[in-house]
């Protein structure tokens, strides 16, 4: 039994796409949050997760932004712009996909029991990274028995053992952090977790990027984009991803 265990694709089909191609055998999988926002191939990359139609997908912070566009309605002028433009630009089929997503709980799947989670905690001073407090990754699933906590939000690839849970984050797909471009996940084969990466070609993205023409008006910040995929630093080369980076973390 192969479970594949995906998060954070953030509207970037090539990068899913490799990733699907390396699991094809996969029984069944489990998506936790973050599928659009703010990429440039989304309504790409939700045809792709309609097809791979996960077993669990729960709905993250970016998830809840293309159903309610108020909630990005402060951030600066060019974010608000390329949200604004991809969420005008999905398909009906795309934002059915986003309201089927579920919620954060304790499921059951391929024998196992999980607690899932986005891993967003509700504040900048709240995040599950690799070095966090035992009692920041305990918010996730404190009221669950489950065994095993699965959650992503942080795009960092990690595993922790904490008070007798397991607490794992497969990454980002779509969107790296830890300078190298490549899409991270994991799997469960017959109950034993591996992280897994995968290469990809980013030309797709790139060109499709490119196409976003509301962008024309913020020259730098696409480069900015550009830029930090390609050099696997997808919010900028900055603490305390450059520390993660270092130490081997992707």
């Amino acid at each position: 039994m192969k479970i594949l265990v995906i998060s954070d694709i953030h509207g970037n089909a090539e990068a899913l796409r490799a990733v699907l191609a390396a699991e094809s055998d996969a029984d069944c999988s489990l998506f936790l949050g973050d599928a659009l926002l703010s990429g440039p191939q989304a309504n790409e990359t939700m045809a792709l997760l309609d097809e791979l139609a996960p077993d669990i997908a729960i709905m993250g912070n970016h998830d809840d932004e293309v159903l309610d566009p108020s909630i990005f309605a402060a951030w600066p002028v060019e974010w608000v712009a390329l949200n604004e433009w991809i969420i005008e630009h999905l398909e009906a089929s795309s934002i059915r996909g986003i309201e089927a997503f579920t919620t954060a709980g304790q499921y059951q799947l391929g024998g196992l029991d999980f607690y899932l989670h986005h891993g967003e905690l509700g504040s900048r001073e709240l995040k599950a990274l690799p070095d966090a407090p035992d009692e920041v990754l305990g918010l996730m699933g404190s009221e669950s028995d489950a065994p095993i906590v699965l959650f992503g939000h942080t795009h960092v690839q990690f595993s922790r053992q904490i008070n007798g849970k397991t607490f794992i984050n497969p990454g980002s797909v779509g969107q790296p952090r830890c300078g190298e471009l490549q899409a991270c996940y994991g799997v469960f084969v017959n109950g034993v977790y591996e992280a897994r990466r995968v290469v990809y070609d980013p030309a797709p993205w790139v060109a499709a990027l490119e196409r976003i023409d509301v962008l024309d008006a913020f020259p730098d910040f696409r480069q900015w984009l550009k830029t930090g995929l390609l050099e696997g630093y997808g919010i900028g080369r900055q603490e305390p991803w450059t520390r993660y980076a270092a130490q081997g973390y992707r």
